[in-house]
């Protein structure tokens, strides 16, 4: 079995933006112990533990996973100085640490934005002694810390990440668009690729995961944002997307349930969708304006009227198909 030179099994390590969520931690790191270490707090090394837990490489991903690890650091910070309060003024320490840690566990588990409060609340609790320093000072001192941490971390994700959500949703739209629209023929031609379906549905499930960074990248007061345009506009269009890839699917099953009589009507059908998708795909790349979906719309119309068998099995495929790319263009104005 033939295997590839050393040096070509590590090329990837030369493709661009490699490095550069390394770069953004090393960088973070290195500022908050400098940070830790110029204002002159002890164990430096705690803010490092912050920025490890915290960091993101992407605005998305910060504002997202981030903000919910922030919450849940200092939820869990305050909690845990709560407890070594209660074991200076007599309460047993295990007794009380224990109760704590078990309490935020559960509440962790119940809200997804607060999993970080026992891991927080255990390092303020398990706060040793330094010389000097009573252990509620230990624990102040580790909750600066741990503040110092997760501001370098936001910091540094939000000044060096690329704010890239948006045009890469718009682009994951575009190419499962595409990806439908060439279904739609190869079905017409009697030649799907098997597994389309389940490539199409890892796609969409990427998509969902883009539209809540482009949503929550585009709440920042710098970023561009149409004036009215709801909050969840890159969410509202991921749903229409899961809609028209269901009105994809159907249409498929009725176009192979035709009779060879009618092949000549199902392809019309198939192609006219087809470019309607195509076309709505150039348009979010900005390739070309708005598609007109007046050929699809007369075609569907067309459908509706008949009375002879192809009616139930093309009209209400066709008519699902235009209300959600016209509600698609819609949400793609909004955004």
């Amino acid at each position: 079995m033939a295997t590839l030179p050393f040096a070509d099994r590590l090329a990837f390590l030369r493709e661009p933006g490699r490095w550069r969520a390394g770069a953004q931690l090393a960088a973070a790191v290195a500022i908050a112990w400098g940070v830790s270490r110029g204002i002159g707090l002890p164990e430096s090394f705690w803010a490092v533990m912050s920025v490890l837990i915290v960091m993101r490489p992407s605005a998305g991903s910060t504002l997202e996973a981030g903000w919910d690890r922030v919450r849940g650091t200092f939820a869990g910070a305050l909690a845990g100085l709560a407890g070594v309060w209660l074991a200076h003024h007599g309460v047993p320490m295990q007794a009380d640490a224990l109760a704590i840690v078990l309490l935020l566990a559960f509440v962790g588990a119940a809200v997804p934005g607060l999993r970080s409060a026992p891991v927080a609340a255990l390092i303020i609790l398990s706060a040793g002694s330094l010389p000097g320093h009573s252990a509620l000072q230990v624990a102040l001192l580790r909750m600066a810390q741990m503040g110092i941490g997760v501001g370098v971390a936001l910091a540094m994700a939000l000044v060096t990440a690329e704010y890239r959500a948006g045009a890469r949703f718009d682009a994951g739209c575009a190419a499962l668009l595409r990806g439908m629209a060439k279904r739609l023929l190869a079905l017409a031609a009697g030649d799907a690729a098997e597994g389309d379906g389940e490539r199409a549905r890892a796609a969409l499930a990427r998509l969902t995961v883009l539209a809540g960074g482009a949503d929550l990248e585009s709440r920042w007061p710098w970023r561009h944002r149409t004036v009215g345009a709801p909050k969840d506009a890159h969410r509202q269009r991921a749903r229409t997307m899961a809609r028209l890839m269901q009105d994809v699917a159907l249409l498929g099953r009725a176009i192979g349930q035709q009779q060879p009589a009618s092949h000549d009507e199902t392809a019309k059908a198939a192609r006219a969708s087809a470019g309607a998708l195509a076309a709505l795909a150039d348009a979010l790349e900005g390739k070309g304006m708005a598609p007109d979906l007046s050929v699809l719309e007369r075609l569907a119309a067309r459908h509706a009227s008949r009375d002879d068998a192809a009616r139930p099995l093309l009209a209400a495929p066709l008519a699902l198909l235009l209300e959600d790319l016209r509600a698609l263009q819609a949400t793609r104005a909004a955004a």
